[in-house]
Protein backbone atom coordinates (compact mmCIF):
# COMPACT_ATOMS: atom_id res chain seq x y z
CA UNK A 1 0.00 0.00 0.00
CA UNK A 2 2.72 2.94 0.80
CA UNK A 3 4.18 1.79 -2.41
CA UNK A 4 1.11 2.30 -4.09
CA UNK A 5 0.91 5.58 -2.13
CA UNK A 6 3.71 7.11 -3.59
CA UNK A 7 2.90 6.27 -7.11
CA UNK A 8 -0.24 7.65 -6.76
CA UNK A 9 0.98 11.05 -5.02
CA UNK A 10 2.44 11.54 -8.32
CA UNK A 11 -0.47 10.59 -10.35
CA UNK A 12 -2.98 12.63 -8.93
CA UNK A 13 -1.19 15.15 -6.71
CA UNK A 14 -4.44 17.31 -6.12
CA UNK A 15 -6.81 14.91 -5.56
CA UNK A 16 -4.39 13.78 -2.93
CA UNK A 17 -2.38 16.48 -1.57
CA UNK A 18 -2.97 20.44 0.12
CA UNK A 19 -2.39 22.54 -3.04
CA UNK A 20 1.01 23.20 -0.86
CA UNK A 21 2.36 19.99 -0.13
CA UNK A 22 2.62 18.47 -4.13
CA UNK A 23 5.53 17.26 -5.54
CA UNK A 24 6.68 18.96 -8.51
CA UNK A 25 7.28 17.54 -11.51
CA UNK A 26 10.05 17.82 -13.41
CA UNK A 27 12.07 16.07 -16.19
CA UNK A 28 14.91 13.74 -14.74
CA UNK A 29 18.15 16.08 -14.67
CA UNK A 30 21.36 15.31 -16.26
CA UNK A 31 24.90 16.75 -15.83
CA UNK A 32 24.15 18.68 -19.08
CA UNK A 33 21.75 20.97 -20.97
CA UNK A 34 22.42 19.95 -24.37
CA UNK A 35 20.53 17.06 -26.48
CA UNK A 36 23.28 14.35 -26.26
CA UNK A 37 23.06 14.67 -22.18
CA UNK A 38 19.09 14.76 -21.86
CA UNK A 39 19.19 12.04 -24.39
CA UNK A 40 21.22 10.08 -21.43
CA UNK A 41 18.35 10.18 -19.07
CA UNK A 42 14.81 10.50 -20.34
CA UNK A 43 12.69 9.84 -17.04
CA UNK A 44 9.99 11.94 -15.20
CA UNK A 45 11.43 13.05 -11.55
CA UNK A 46 8.15 14.27 -8.69
CA UNK A 47 10.26 16.26 -5.83
CA UNK A 48 8.62 15.66 -2.48
CA UNK A 49 8.32 18.07 0.25
CA UNK A 50 9.87 16.29 3.49
CA UNK A 51 6.59 16.31 5.27
CA UNK A 52 4.34 14.54 2.44
CA UNK A 53 6.64 11.27 2.77
CA UNK A 54 7.14 11.30 6.38
CA UNK A 55 7.46 7.19 6.27
CA UNK A 56 9.89 6.80 3.80
CA UNK A 57 11.61 9.70 5.63
CA UNK A 58 11.59 7.79 8.99
CA UNK A 59 12.16 4.77 7.47
CA UNK A 60 15.35 5.57 5.35
CA UNK A 61 16.64 7.19 8.71
CA UNK A 62 16.05 4.31 10.70
CA UNK A 63 17.96 2.44 8.20
CA UNK A 64 21.12 3.98 8.29
CA UNK A 65 21.23 4.39 12.20
CA UNK A 66 20.32 8.25 11.59
CA UNK A 67 18.71 10.30 14.72
CA UNK A 68 16.86 13.21 12.34
CA UNK A 69 16.45 13.57 8.29
CA UNK A 70 18.56 16.69 7.99
CA UNK A 71 21.15 15.24 5.87
CA UNK A 72 19.14 14.28 3.16
CA UNK A 73 18.55 15.69 -0.27
CA UNK A 74 14.70 15.95 -0.98
CA UNK A 75 12.90 12.58 -1.37
CA UNK A 76 12.19 12.05 -5.03
CA UNK A 77 9.53 9.43 -7.37
CA UNK A 78 10.99 8.84 -10.82
CA UNK A 79 9.13 6.81 -13.37
CA UNK A 80 10.47 5.11 -16.32
CA UNK A 81 7.94 4.82 -19.19
CA UNK A 82 9.21 2.33 -22.17
CA UNK A 83 12.34 2.45 -23.66
CA UNK A 84 13.39 5.14 -21.01
CA UNK A 85 16.32 5.10 -19.54
CA UNK A 86 19.11 6.61 -17.22
CA UNK A 87 22.86 5.77 -19.01
CA UNK A 88 26.10 5.19 -16.75
CA UNK A 89 26.65 7.59 -14.17
CA UNK A 90 28.05 8.07 -10.48
CA UNK A 91 25.24 9.84 -7.96
CA UNK A 92 28.79 11.20 -6.39
CA UNK A 93 29.28 14.82 -6.82
CA UNK A 94 31.79 16.74 -7.93
CA UNK A 95 34.25 18.90 -5.70
CA UNK A 96 32.24 22.04 -6.86
CA UNK A 97 29.11 20.65 -5.55
CA UNK A 98 29.97 18.76 -2.37
CA UNK A 99 31.47 21.45 -0.20
CA UNK A 100 31.46 21.08 2.94
CA UNK A 101 29.30 24.05 3.64
CA UNK A 102 26.69 23.03 1.48
CA UNK A 103 25.75 19.54 2.61
CA UNK A 104 29.11 18.03 1.32
CA UNK A 105 29.54 14.70 -0.50
CA UNK A 106 26.47 12.06 -1.13
CA UNK A 107 27.57 9.42 0.97
CA UNK A 108 24.34 7.08 0.44
CA UNK A 109 22.00 6.46 -2.45
CA UNK A 110 18.72 4.49 -1.16
CA UNK A 111 16.26 3.27 -4.21
CA UNK A 112 13.40 1.95 -3.35
CA UNK A 113 11.13 -0.36 -6.39
CA UNK A 114 7.77 0.70 -6.02
CA UNK A 115 6.38 -1.75 -8.98
CA UNK A 116 7.16 -5.07 -9.88
CA UNK A 117 7.93 -4.80 -14.02
CA UNK A 118 7.68 -8.19 -14.88
CA UNK A 119 10.69 -10.59 -16.17
CA UNK A 120 12.27 -9.88 -19.27
CA UNK A 121 11.54 -6.45 -19.40
CA UNK A 122 14.13 -4.36 -18.86
CA UNK A 123 14.52 -1.70 -16.22
CA UNK A 124 17.47 -3.30 -13.68
CA UNK A 125 19.78 -1.08 -12.10
CA UNK A 126 23.14 -2.12 -13.37
CA UNK A 127 26.34 -1.81 -11.90
CA UNK A 128 29.39 -2.36 -14.38
CA UNK A 129 32.03 -3.17 -12.44
CA UNK A 130 30.39 -5.38 -9.86
CA UNK A 131 29.79 -8.42 -12.63
CA UNK A 132 32.00 -11.01 -13.55
CA UNK A 133 33.00 -9.79 -16.43
CA UNK A 134 31.81 -6.27 -18.05
CA UNK A 135 33.76 -6.92 -21.12
CA UNK A 136 30.92 -9.37 -22.08
CA UNK A 137 28.05 -7.62 -20.39
CA UNK A 138 27.64 -9.88 -17.37
CA UNK A 139 27.10 -6.46 -14.91
CA UNK A 140 25.75 -7.00 -11.77
CA UNK A 141 21.80 -6.34 -12.21
CA UNK A 142 19.21 -5.44 -9.78
CA UNK A 143 15.65 -6.01 -10.97
CA UNK A 144 12.70 -4.13 -9.01
CA UNK A 145 11.02 -6.16 -7.05
CA UNK A 146 7.95 -3.88 -5.54
CA UNK A 147 8.71 -3.40 -2.05
CA UNK A 148 12.70 -4.00 -2.25
CA UNK A 149 15.11 -1.37 -1.65
CA UNK A 150 18.56 -1.19 -2.61
CA UNK A 151 21.43 0.78 -0.66
CA UNK A 152 24.83 1.45 -2.24
CA UNK A 153 27.51 4.26 -0.74
CA UNK A 154 28.75 6.46 -3.38
CA UNK A 155 31.79 8.06 -1.84
CA UNK A 156 32.83 4.96 0.00
CA UNK A 157 36.23 3.47 -0.89
CA UNK A 158 37.83 3.21 -4.57
CA UNK A 159 40.74 4.58 -5.87
CA UNK A 160 43.30 6.96 -3.41
CA UNK A 161 42.27 10.01 -3.26
CA UNK A 162 39.42 10.04 -5.32
CA UNK A 163 36.24 11.23 -3.88
CA UNK A 164 33.82 8.93 -5.48
CA UNK A 165 34.36 5.05 -5.27
CA UNK A 166 34.13 4.29 -9.27
CA UNK A 167 32.75 0.98 -8.13
CA UNK A 168 29.51 2.30 -7.88
CA UNK A 169 29.30 3.64 -11.91
CA UNK A 170 25.61 2.25 -12.41
CA UNK A 171 22.67 2.62 -15.08
CA UNK A 172 18.76 2.48 -15.07
CA UNK A 173 18.51 -0.11 -18.04
CA UNK A 174 15.71 0.66 -20.53
CA UNK A 175 12.41 -0.31 -20.14
CA UNK A 176 11.53 -2.72 -22.83
CA UNK A 177 8.88 -1.53 -25.42
CA UNK A 178 6.52 -3.91 -24.73
CA UNK A 179 6.33 -3.69 -20.93
CA UNK A 180 2.77 -3.34 -19.66
CA UNK A 181 3.49 -1.27 -17.11
CA UNK A 182 5.84 1.93 -15.90
CA UNK A 183 8.91 1.52 -13.62
CA UNK A 184 8.64 3.53 -10.48
CA UNK A 185 11.51 4.17 -7.73
CA UNK A 186 11.69 6.29 -4.88
CA UNK A 187 15.05 7.65 -4.31
CA UNK A 188 16.44 9.72 -1.19
CA UNK A 189 20.76 10.86 -1.56
CA UNK A 190 22.62 11.32 2.20
CA UNK A 191 24.86 14.26 2.23
CA UNK A 192 27.88 14.29 4.20
CA UNK A 193 26.35 16.89 6.77
CA UNK A 194 23.41 18.80 7.63
CA UNK A 195 24.30 22.00 5.66
CA UNK A 196 22.55 21.00 2.70
CA UNK A 197 19.33 23.13 1.75
CA UNK A 198 16.27 22.00 -0.11
CA UNK A 199 15.55 23.84 -3.03
CA UNK A 200 12.47 22.30 -4.14
CA UNK A 201 9.53 21.97 -4.45
CA UNK A 202 9.55 25.65 -3.49
CA UNK A 203 9.26 26.04 0.75
CA UNK A 204 10.67 22.26 1.26
CA UNK A 205 12.18 22.18 4.54
CA UNK A 206 13.56 19.26 6.95
CA UNK A 207 12.05 21.00 9.97
CA UNK A 208 8.72 21.27 8.34
CA UNK A 209 8.28 17.65 8.02
CA UNK A 210 9.19 16.89 12.20
CA UNK A 211 5.24 16.94 13.01
CA UNK A 212 4.87 14.23 10.66
CA UNK A 213 6.98 11.92 11.11
CA UNK A 214 6.89 12.18 14.69
CA UNK A 215 3.28 10.94 14.19
CA UNK A 216 4.65 8.32 11.89
CA UNK A 217 6.59 6.93 14.56
CA UNK A 218 4.14 6.92 17.39
CA UNK A 219 1.14 5.26 15.20
CA UNK A 220 3.99 2.39 13.65
CA UNK A 221 5.13 1.54 17.80
CA UNK A 222 1.65 1.20 18.77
Amino acid sequence: EECDEYVNLCANPKKLTESNDAPMESRSKTMGKDSKSKSQRTSTTWFHHFKGVPALMAKASRLLGLKSIDRWEEPQTVRYQQTEKFTWHLDALAPGDSEPEIGGQRVATLLVYLNDIGENNGGATCFRDLGDNFDDGDYLRVQPKKGSALLFFPAAGGIPNTPFDIRTLHAGEALSASAESDKWIAQCWLRENNNYTPSAPSGNTHVAATKAIGEFCTSSSD
